[in-house]
């Protein structure tokens, strides 16, 4: 009796049953023995302090999900140095029972420039899915050569781009079954171009504002294993912004994948996908790039989902402090609603500076509650700007129904240590029924978050194999209906800030009896899966 009561009191409180915490640091005892070195200097260049991609993907197809995380590298006149073991980017494969084993070399993907953020998805359909790495200047495109190893091949598939990349997306948006590319861009910055900026002789990193924004990319896949440029016909480039996070789902359930844009202290971005032929940028008259006062903000990290389980993804995008993150509900008729003040978020978020981040439901209670991993930008904030400090602590956020509470002391003790958090990755790395989560943290190990407590409750994970569809069924819709509701997902690897997650649909079912599945796939056919069995991950292939 008293342990029923104390799952009870878990549930209504939110806590981890009798004070255990939901989550425990097991990067160690994972055996990732890395360090984000983004290599600061006296000359504050810019890159330093935007690096930190990471991502969960399963690269050799075993069935667990492994880990790749981004570096940067070392500067020595204006040239990046990476021939030192400490500056690879790496990949660790998964071992199962929570323990990981770095194959870096052997896999050929350690980069060879100043690492951003990478991006995952299967573009030949062969089943294996390969990466894509940003860099300041030279992207990297591997193939995966499905023996455990990658080909760099950005040049000759024609998707090298240029510039200070950051986010990137891999996503169909003609629906032709082959994966296109979207490459987020920031700001026209080079060591030519490293301002002073600071108070006195003192140089600090410049505000976004001191430079113009670069145009964001769009490659079609040939279906050949190369790439075209379309970001001018389908009218991508229009607008130059500053890029950092990006984030994709059908906005207005025409069935054509929609991308949203989180753009630092300029208007965001929401491109609507006019049927796989071009892109028209409507921000401004949807409601969604300036918060509800009017005002643009330092768009960071973001995410597309559906929050509020009425079958609409909104948008949740991250800020500078004293800004407040922003969530964004989908009113329909592409037309959003900042309900940053009345969910809760505004006063939660006020003082911290959010990068990584994920609407994830985290107990499994059927909502999806919101997780930020935070820093301040400036190292010496805290001198101008007494209530904020530049390191900062993780938050979660609980879903109540549509409002939100800060649960952050009940998940265990990281989320009590001030870091400087940058990318975050989300996954059910051990494959229990619970999403992890994986934080990269500049100048220090990434943080990985096994959950302990998600899979209490009863869940339903999907696979989806796409067969007309491209094979990752990134674009596919699925509607979870049980005796309580609804709940509406979306296949996507995209999200959060310059990472990559897992692409299986994972939905919890708090107390709610599970009755249907409905799948929209990305070719436009749909399936209904009728009284499937729970707690366990289902593969489920597109119909012939």
């Amino acid at each position: 009796m008293r342990h029923k009561l104390l799952v009870l009191l878990s549930g209504i409180f939110g806590l981890g049953m009798a004070g255990n915490p939901f989550f425990r640091e097991r990067s160690t005892f994972a055996g990732i023995d890395f360090r984000l070195e983004n290599f600061p200097t006296e000359q504050k260049f810019l890159i330093e302090t935007m690096t930190g991609g990471c991502a969960f993907l399963d690269y050799n197809a075993d069935g667990l999900l492994d880990i790749f995380l981004v570096n940067g590298a070392a500067i020595r006149n204006s040239q990046f140095d990476k021939s030192d073991r400490r500056y690879w980017n790496r990949l660790y494969r998964n071992l199962g029972h929570g323990r990981f084993q770095d194959v870096t070399e052997k896999a050929g993907v350690r980069g060879g420039g100043y690492g951003i953020g990478v991006a995952a998805g299967d573009y030949d359909n062969d089943g294996y899915v390969d990466l894509y790495v940003t860099n300041y200047g030279r992207n990297e495109l591997y193939h995966n050569q499905r023996d455990g190893t990658f080909r760099e091949v950005a040049m000759t598939a024609g998707v090298e781009s240029g510039g200070f990349s950051s986010s990137a997306a891999f996503v169909d948006y003609d629906r032709d079954g082959f994966l296109d590319l979207f490459v987020a861009r920031y700001v026209d910055w080079s060591f030519t171009k490293n301002l002073f900026c600071g108070i006195g002789d003192k140089r600090d990193y410049c505000h976004p504002r001191h430079f113009r924004g670069e145009p964001n990319l769009l490659f079609h896949n040939n279906g050949n294993g190369t790439f075209r440029d379309v970001s001018a016909v389908t009218g991508i480039n229009l607008a130059a912004g500053k890029s950092l996070g990006v984030a994709v789902a059908d906005l207005d359930q025409d069935g054509w994948p929609d991308i949203y844009v989180a753009n630092d202290s300029v208007p965001g971005f929401l491109l609507h996908n006019l049927q796989g032929r071009r892109f028209e940028e409507i921000g401004l008259q949807s409601g969604s790039a300036l918060n509800e006062h009017g005002r643009t903000f330092a768009g960071m990290g973001v995410d597309f989902a559906d929050y509020d389980n009425d079958g609409w993804p909104d948008i949740f995008v991250t800020a500078l402090s004293l800004e407040g993150h922003v969530l964004f509900r989908n009113q329909r008729n592409a037309i959003f609603a900042d309900e940053s003040e009345a969910s809760g978020v505004r006063r939660a978020t006020f003082y911290l500076s959010g990068w990584g981040t994920r609407m994830l439901d985290f107990d499994n209670d059927g909502w999806k509650d919101l997780f930020v991993a935070n820093s301040h930008v400036m190292r010496g904030v805290t001198e101008s700007v007494r209530t904020i400090d530049y390191l900062q602590p993780m938050l979660m956020l609980r879903n109540r129904s549509g409002r939100f509470e800060d649960v952050s002391a009940a998940m265990g003790s990281e989320f009590r240590k001030k870091i400087a958090a940058r990318g975050a990755a989300f996954a059910d790395y051990d494959n229990d029924g619970d999403t992890d989560i994986l934080v990269q943290v500049l100048g220090s190990a990434p943080v990985l978050l096994e959950n302990l407590m998600g899979n209490q409750n009863p869940w339903v994970g999907l696979h989806l194999v796409g067969v007309k569809s491209n094979r990752d069924a990134v674009g596919a819709s699925v509607v979870i209906h049980t005796s309580a509701g609804s709940s509406y997902h979306v296949v996507s690897r995209t999200g959060s800030y310059l990472s990559a997650n897992d692409p299986r649909v994972l939905a919890g079912l708090g107390n709610a009896e599970l009755v249907s599945i409905e799948i929209t796939w990305p070719s436009g056919r749909t399936q209904k899966i009728d009284r499937p069995p729970i707690n366990r991950y289902l593969e489920v292939r597109e119909p012939e």
